[in-house]
């Protein structure tokens, strides 16, 4: 994993104040030009990265760098050597959210800098930004919706290979309701504000 502060000039990702409707237009326009590749199988985002010229690598710790975009070299995600694959499917597709989203904007106000995007970044809006990206890359609307009725969290979880606790924040972000225990009634929640 290359140094939090490298010996080129860097700058943190800009957030682009996208709508959830943008981030679900942009993600089925990018899906439309890699028509051979699926999501819905739960496994790893290599193909995916692979065909948006992104490496993966898997590194030990300190866990501080999510996605590196270095001046003259190739862009790379990185995972925790020992990560969940759950969770390395959300973090490299918030890699992929930031690539996408984030760093053509990001070197278009910062030329002649590398992009670091950080898992405890100074501006938590990009972040967050990224975060919604990966929801809705990986728990489309129409299917976590469906799976959310016939099952709740743990089956979302299961079937789209997730971690449960992304899956209460999907459910939030779609204001689905959550089950207060009784079995038959909804507590709905206060929307996420992203």
């Amino acid at each position: 994993m290359p140094p939090r502060y490298p010996c080129y000039p860097y700058v943190e990702p800009l957030a682009c104040k996208v709508s959830d409707e943008e981030i679900e237009e942009t993600i089925t326009d990018m899906m439309s030009q890699n028509p051979g590749l699926t999501l819905r199988d739960g496994g790893p985002l290599d193909p995916l990265c692979r065909a948006l010229n992104v490496d993966i690598e898997y590194s030990g710790p300190p866990h501080e760098i999510l996605l590196d975009v270095p001046r003259e070299r190739k862009a790379v995600i990185y995972l925790p050597k020992k990560g969940k694959p759950r969770q390395d499917r959300f973090v490299a597709a918030m890699g992929v959210g930031h690539w996408i989203m984030h760093v053509p904007i990001t070197r278009e106000a910062n030329p002649g800098c590398g992009i670091q995007a950080l898992h405890m970044p100074a501006d938590r809006a990009a972040l967050k930004e990224a975060r919604r990206f990966a929801c809705a890359l990986l728990m489309p609307m129409q299917e976590f919706s469906n799976l959310w009725y016939e099952g709740r969290a743990n089956l979302v979880a299961d079937t789209l290979n997730v971690p449960t606790q992304v899956v209460y924040e999907r459910a939030a972000l779609l204001d689905l309701p959550e089950d207060n225990g009784q079995g038959d009634k909804y507590v709905w929640k206060e929307r996420l504000q992203y």
